[in-house]
């Protein structure tokens, strides 16, 4: 098994991800393990839209939302033709739709705490995961999305957390004996 992290601009674009099916390709007998970043320039954003509605600049952070969820669409489309990208919709629309509400909700408390802001910037990882995971299955990888909250325990450190080796043990050991084959991210 091998670990390949890629960062925000290795999945900046559908070119970009392009790139990185084929490398990831080339290293299938290593059996790969694919972890990637929010697409460039996404964290960022996030953090902007956070502070945004925190200030209760509501209306400025859901149209930041808006180009963000632009750009995953039409990456998305890009990557996976009409049709595909279709079947990845509703994956998508359900982050949008749940980030929209949680900036929604910034915007009526008027505050972003260290834990909301973890919760915030994992949407960057999320998206990006789900669309470089089905364009990896488009191009004939075995590729499967695994969400990194369910095989992955840190300890409460917010925005600052470590990982808790002992519980991410007997995740992944779980994990293996459920689905009985090694765990994948992507």
């Amino acid at each position: 098994m091998i670990v390949m992290k890629f960062g925000g601009t290795s999945v900046e674009s559908a070119e970009a991800i392009e790139r990185v099916a084929k490398i990831v390709g080339s290293r299938l007998k290593q059996s790969p393990v694919v972890v990637v970043s929010a697409m460039a320039k996404v964290t960022d954003q996030l953090v902007s839209m956070g502070h945004k509605a925190a200030s209760g600049a509501s209306e400025s952070s859901l149209e930041l939302l808006k180009a963000l969820r632009d750009r995953h669409f039409q990456t998305a489309k890009e990557l996976l033709g009409a049709k595909r990208g279709a079947t990845l919709a509703p994956k998508l629309e359900a982050f949008f739709t749940e980030l929209e509400n949680f900036l929604r909700g910034l915007a009526a408390v008027r505050e972003l705490t260290p834990r909301g802001s973890d919760y915030l910037l994992s949407f960057g990882e999320l998206l990006s995961s789900l669309i470089v995971a089905d364009a990896f299955a488009v191009r004939g990888l075995n590729a499967g999305w695994v969400d990194s909250r369910e095989c992955l325990v840190t300890d409460a450190t917010h925005t600052r957390a470590s990982p808790r080796r002992r519980s991410n043990r007997d995740l992944d050991r779980r994990r293996r004996n459920d689905d009985h084959r090694p765990p994948a991210l992507s």
